[in-house]
């Protein structure tokens, strides 16, 4: 038998030119704001060197990251220019990462902000920071009555020199709700205490709130994946970038009565026409989707049957009349990105976030984009060097991969 060339690997499909078009219509949206990128979680799950570059080459300059492990490998990806804000904080073993990779740390606390003063004392050009004020969605973020102490205590706030005043919101994406007025208020009044610096207090769902939240940074995240993040879906601009493709590894056939996957969930109730594809719950296929979830062959959504494993999945195309057979392609995450979600009873966010790291990420890169030329020829006999390809990272040392 000859089987067609593949691969039993998943990949994930990512439409860099696709990243960049969600960002620029973010900033037609907020046109008097810097538009900053929140690329947390490896850019939530698809991959921080590669989205973290070609936002750059947006214009983007301002990047949140969680911890300052995520901020040294944005830094080594984006080069020495662009600021790069750490959202966890400074912390005692952080502290060589952030002053090496010159790490911005978003303080959160009036400990945070001691602790980093006496840091800057150390060395000579310390990071500027980010000051994170709790509006009450009690997560991280200074206190009313921190507000009041690092308000009190001037030596304290030029010691951390910071460079924005931030907060964010618990509700944004339900744009009706009234904790969004109140944590505006809010923010307003805590901000007001402080020393006159740059506000920033919308993420993807705050910028859909309207003008009034926008100050003068807004951090999307969501958006710039294709993800919603509102409940007014159709009012957002962002489309999808990734697309989770997988490989049928077998088709089977099995008789009315007999069981399918772990536990036995799954009893056929007709013969039945099966398709094991490789992914599962390690590439970002969630356990959820068991018995109710569903994949894409042929434009068609097919149900998931038996339970999700750690490495294949188990589909029904019975009903499918065009060819299924082995190494065919599967679509687990693509356009339906929301629909896959809540079958799996979770976010966007989550399903981005949790794909797995050997899943292989298949960059597309924006197809308008000139290739530079390499030297012209000369009447020398000396070998010319080779045109880079545009897969290939602008600087000239190409960063090693990490998947």
């Amino acid at each position: 038998m000859t089987l067609p060339p593949y691969s039993t690997r998943p990949t994930l499909r990512v439409d860099l030119a696709q990243v960049k078009a969600n960002y620029e219509a973010l900033k037609a949206l907020t046109p008097r704001a810097k538009v900053a990128a929140s690329v947390k979680a490896d850019a939530y799950g698809l991959g921080v060197e590669s989205i973290g570059r070609a936002l750059y080459g947006s214009g983007c300059r301002i990047f949140f990251v969680a911890t300052a492990g995520e901020g040294k490998i944005l830094r080594d990806a984006i080069g020495p220019n662009g600021a790069i804000y750490v959202l966890n904080g400074p912390a005692p073993r952080d502290k060589g990462t952030l002053l090496g990779a010159k790490l911005k740390p978003v303080i959160s606390s009036v400990d945070q902000a001691r602790y980093w003063a006496e840091v800057s004392r150390e060395v000579n050009e310390p990071p500027y920071t980010a000051v994170h004020i709790d509006t009450g969605m009690n997560r991280l973020g200074l206190s009313e009555a921190e507000v009041k102490t690092l308000a009190h205590e001037k030596d304290l706030w030029r010691a951390i020199k910071p460079d924005w005043v931030m907060s964010h919101l618990a509700c944004g994406s339900m744009t009706d709700h009234p904790m969004n007025a109140a944590q505006l208020l809010a923010f307003k009044r805590l901000s007001a205490a402080l020393p006159e610096t740059p506000l920033s207090l919308a993420n993807t769902a705050g910028i859909y709130l309207g003008k009034n939240y926008h100050f003068q940074m807004v951090r999307p995240g969501i958006g710039l994946y294709g993800g919603k993040a509102t409940d007014r879906p159709d009012k957002e601009v962002g489309k999808s970038v990734v697309k989770l493709l997988a490989p049928i590894l077998q088709v089977r056939y099995i008789k009315a009565g007999e069981n399918i996957g772990y536990d036995a969930t799954h009893t056929a109730a007709r013969d039945m026409r099966l398709a094991i594809v490789g992914a599962g719950y390690a590439d970002g296929v969630p356990v959820s989707l068991s018995n109710k979830g569903h994949a894409v062959i042929h434009d068609q959504p097919i149900p998931v049957v038996g339970r999700v494993s750690m490495d294949v999945t188990t589909l029904d195309t019975t009903d499918i009349h065009l060819p299924v057979q082995i190494g065919g392609v599967v679509e687990f995450l693509g356009d339906h990105m929301e629909e896959r979600a809540r079958e799996a009873g979770t976010i966007n966010y989550e399903l981005l976030a949790r794909l797995g790291q050997r899943v292989r990420r298949d960059y597309w890169k924006p197809r308008q984009e000139p290739v530079k030329s390499g030297p012209r020829p000369s009447n020398r006999s000396t070998p010319q060097k080779r045109t880079p390809t545009p897969n290939r990272p602008p600087s000239s040392k190409r960063p090693p991969s990490r998947r």
